[in-house]
């Protein structure tokens, strides 16, 4: 078969780079030439995997932040994280879509998808984006539309709950209506087309911000959390980016300390391992991970924590082992319970190896994996900031040991594992691209 080049164009952000190089793996693996374009501080994340990478840089000044914690900081000062409910939030993200800010970065990475055009001619483009850089779409190639979020981020309909809600299906009507109207600024925007007319083109149709794509949509999102909905539409659905296996040949020992694992907690050792990551965005909060530090030091279990960007500034217990950042994709395995705050990585990760999770939200489609985990049966969630100590201690034991979720999610991952959506995709990619 013909040896294709794709262009890789995601968000600059852990969670879409991470769910793009899942979805292409099998692609490069078949000897396809995949070009990623991402931010300097990004380099090698994607050549480690086989891929290439064409790098740009967005601020001209160094940054001691990587990307992650530097959005993270920035959604905290804009009040996107933090105990505010999600309407308010989602006003506020209103507000930034209609203020067009970050344009500037737009510019900057079209200027990158241009030159990447000239330089390496693509077959495809495979783009993870919420507004589509007008090159791409101007640029006659073909292009697939990869959505690393929950799916309801992407659209607007009354058969679901809203993209951001965290809302239940059954949910009143009225107050899905009343969220959906906010949520409209996240597809269409003046300011946007405003701004790439400067750039020399035209507007996008109807102003919106991401253009549908004639060719495919990719998602993620296990069968089991799926709403049939999203069946009707025709997408792509991997289940899992980035599919983990439900066992491992290491060990815990190999990624934490000797003395945390021979620490039996004064004979009291519960047995049960659990990892924590808010991700960037929660760990960056301070006074939330210290409460969860002091609250889960009460405990008979052992934590396995990612501390994040302000790994320096707080102390973990005596049943706890932690570093900056972990090998989670790694640890998952080994463990018997994740505490997270919800990212689709993360949460559908977990859920691939059959691992019960507690998901506390504090952003964007978060709220929507801890809902549908809860609405399904399937796991746990608990508010961030306005949670009771013994609540989290007591949905902890309740999900180690409920031996029914136990065995709906090795179902669950046994079901994902015997099937290779990814392989599948590439053979849909392979057949659209031998018959442009």
């Amino acid at each position: 078969m013909k040896k294709f080049t794709i262009l890789a164009t995601p968000i600059n952000a852990v969670g879409h780079v991470n769910a793009t190089l899942g979805a292409l793996k099998p692609l490069v693996k078949r000897g396809h030439r995949i070009i990623f374009i991402l931010e300097d501080a990004f380099a090698g994340k994607a050549s480690v995997h086989g891929f290439e990478e064409h790098l740009m840089t967005f601020k001209k000044e160094a940054d001691e932040q990587n990307p992650g914690e530097s959005i993270a900081k920035k959604l905290l000062d804009s009040k996107l994280l933090g105990n505010y409910t999600t309407e308010e939030k989602i006003i506020i993200m209103k507000e930034m879509f209609k203020s067009g800010e970050g344009q500037e970065e737009v510019g900057i990475y079209d200027d990158a998808v241009k030159e990447a055009i000239a330089k390496y001619e693509p077959d495809l483009i495979y783009c993870d984006n919420v507004n589509l850089v007008p090159s791409i779409y101007y640029s006659g190639i073909p292009w697939i539309k990869n959505m690393s979020a929950v799916p309801l981020f992407y659209v607007i309909s009354e058969e679901i709950p809203p993209g951001c809600s965290g809302y239940s299906i059954n949910t009143d009507i009225e107050l899905v209506k009343k969220f959906n109207s906010h949520r409209e600024a996240m597809f269409k925007s003046e300011k946007y087309n405003d701004y790439i007319e400067t750039l020399g083109y035209k507007r996008f149709p109807n102003d919106v911000m991401m253009p549908d794509t004639q060719v495919m949509d990719v998602y993620a999102y296990p069968e089991e959390l799926n709403f049939p909905y999203f069946h009707k539409l025709g997408w792509f659905n991997l289940e899992v980016f980035n599919k983990i296996p439900m066992t491992s040949q290491s060990t815990l020992q190999d990624y934490v300390s000797e003395k945390f694992v021979e620490n039996d907690l004064n004979g009291n050792f519960s047995g049960k391992y659990i990892y924590i990551s808010m991700g960037s965005m929660g760990s960056i909060d301070l006074d939330l991970m210290k409460r969860l530090v002091n609250v889960l030091s009460r405990t008979n279990h052992k934590y396995i924590v990612s501390k994040g960007p302000r790994h320096s500034e707080y102390e973990l217990a005596n049943n706890m082992y932690g570093e900056r950042y972990l090998p989670q994709t790694k640890l998952l395995p080994l463990v018997d319970l994740v505490i997270t705050h919800g990212g689709n990585n993360t949460t559908t990760e977990t859920f691939g190896v059959g691992k019960p999770m507690i998901v506390m939200p504090l952003f964007c489609d978060q709220f929507d994996n801890a809902q549908r985990l809860e609405d399904t049966g399937l796991g746990a969630q608990i508010h961030p900031y306005n949670y009771k100590d013994e609540d989290l201690i007591e949905t902890i034991d309740r999900l180690l040991n409920d031996k029914q979720l136990h065995s709906r999610l090795i179902s669950a991952a046994k079901r994902i594992h015997s099937i290779d959506k990814h392989e599948e995709l590439a053979d849909k990619i392979e057949e659209l691209l031998s018959n442009k």
